[in-house]
């Protein structure tokens, strides 16, 4: 076996002397590349703790084994530096900024390297340089290897999921697309959809916010992943999505699974990812076989909406947790009639807005004049107005009802108009209508259930 001579710089093992100075070179090329290179300041803190300094204590790492024995960098090294370029893709970074990167950390170690040599080591100075260069060499090869195979967007099995998915949720015969992808179909899916709240560094003003959400979609993927033993179908964005997630054990039956232990540990598992991932995750959660999971996931996202609707802001919903929410929000040929209960205050929306605090404030008119800036007694008064112009009091059971149900109709009418209006879902003035729906019909649902269990009880 070849001895290789070590090279000394300064009368000691250079290599040896750049380990000893692991923590602190490290620590100067993160410093160095956060001055150097721009987009590195626009990733999350958590990046760069973990992911980019990381990378470069691999590197590092490598490069001084490479030292000791004077050969390339070995091949596990390279993949982990692969690995690392493909999450960079995800995050969007583009690829000339992570060559900036590598290029100034090397030129950091270089000139750290110059200042051990003395007049005497040019020799060994030389072989120094010239292992550095291989290492750099390797690892932009690798670099470059991971950003032209990210799975995220070219990965073998990722069309297949999402096709399956797309063939399962929208009621096509998915055994066909099965047999061609070789999977097989489960007897039973967790049909689940989600609404996933913003990560923190999405909000703020010094990290990018689209790598942020592109980060917390990758945690969230790699979470389901892990639920699903990697056999998890889904459809991400950063505000949520579709998941088909097979039921491998027996006991989760379509008609008994809600007291299942395995429903349990899926609530445990989603408990669990929602802490991994940095954001409040909302799960509508049903079970059908394959043939039913298109209706079953129409019926989760329906649930979901409702869910948003009364104030939920994670965990996950079952149609039974929420069922007189759910029917009581559902289209149907009463719902414009009972936004037209409130057609008299088209013409008074000082009246409307009163009316809408008052049951925003859970019918507590000291807190809808305080929201409204105004003296309680002018809320008496506008509600009593209210009453003359529609010929509904707030101070009826039914009336009251009649108002929340007339209420909940109204916004129901009033969204459906703007999207036929505008043709265009993802409108500025959409999305506002339904965060304005959302957030009323939050304080109004439980409300007006509570009114509609003690009116089918009765006089007590």
């Amino acid at each position: 076996m070849p001895v290789h001579k070590i090279i000394v710089l300064g009368g000691r093992p250079v290599a040896d002397q750049l380990a000893q100075r692991t923590h602190t070179i490290v620590a100067e090329t993160v410093a160095l590349i956060l001055q150097k290179v721009p987009f590195y300041r626009l990733l999350p803190a958590e990046a760069v703790r973990s992911d980019v300094a990381a990378i470069i204590l691999c590197n590092f790492e490598a490069f001084v084994a490479s030292l000791r024995s004077s050969q390339a960098t070995k091949e596990e090294r390279l993949v982990r530096i692969r690995e690392s370029a493909r999450r960079r893709v995800e995050e969007l970074v583009p690829l000339a900024e992570v060559l900036h990167a590598y290029h100034f950390a090397v030129e950091h170690w270089w000139n750290l390297i110059g200042d051990l040599a003395g007049p005497e080591d040019t020799a060994d100075l030389s072989r120094a340089g010239a292992l550095l260069h291989k290492h750099l060499q390797a690892a932009t090869t690798a670099v470059l290897a991971g950003y032209g195979s990210d799975p995220a967007l070219h990965g073998e099995d990722d069309p297949a999921r999402r096709e399956l998915f797309l063939e399962l949720t929208s009621g096509s015969n998915a055994t066909g697309t099965a047999d061609r992808f070789g999977v097989n179909l489960p007897r039973r899916y967790w049909v689940l959809s989600l609404h996933v709240g913003p990560h923190p560094d999405e909000r703020s003003a010094d990290i990018d916010a689209v790598v942020a959400e592109r980060r917390k979609v990758r945690r969230l993927q790699r979470e389901l992943d892990n639920i699903g033993r990697d056999h998890t179908l889904s459809v991400l964005t950063g505000t949520g999505g579709g998941v088909l997630i097979p039921i491998l054990e027996p006991g989760a039956g379509v008609d008994d699974w809600q007291n299942c232990p395995q429903y349990a540990q899926l609530n445990r598992n989603m408990r669990d990812m929602e802490r991994t991932i940095g954001a409040q995750v909302l799960a509508a959660v049903s079970v059908a076989a394959p043939p039913e999971v298109a209706l079953a996931y129409k019926q989760t996202q329906e649930l979901l909406d409702v869910a948003r609707r009364c104030g939920h802001g994670n965990g996950t919903v079952r149609l039974r947790d929420l069922a007189l929410e759910y029917h009581l929000t559902r289209p149907s040929a009463a719902t414009p009639l009972l936004a037209d209960l409130l057609s008299p205050l088209e013409f008074h929306p000082v009246l409307l807005e009163t009316l809408e605090s008052y049951l925003d404030a859970g019918c507590d008119k000291s807190a809808a004049a305080a929201a409204l800036h105004v003296h309680p007694n002018t809320v008496v008064y506008r509600l009593r107005k209210v009453a003359t112009l529609t010929g509904l009091d707030v101070g009826t059971a039914p009336d009251l009802m009649r108002l929340l149900a007339a209420v909940a109709a109204r916004r129901v009418v009033d969204v459906a108009q703007v999207a036929r209006a505008s043709n265009d879902v993802g409108s500025p003035r959409r999305r506002r209508i339904d965060q304005v729906s959302a957030s009323n019909d939050a304080r109004r649902l439980p409300l007006l259930c509570e009114i509609c269990t003690a009116d089918s009880m009765g006089p007590t």
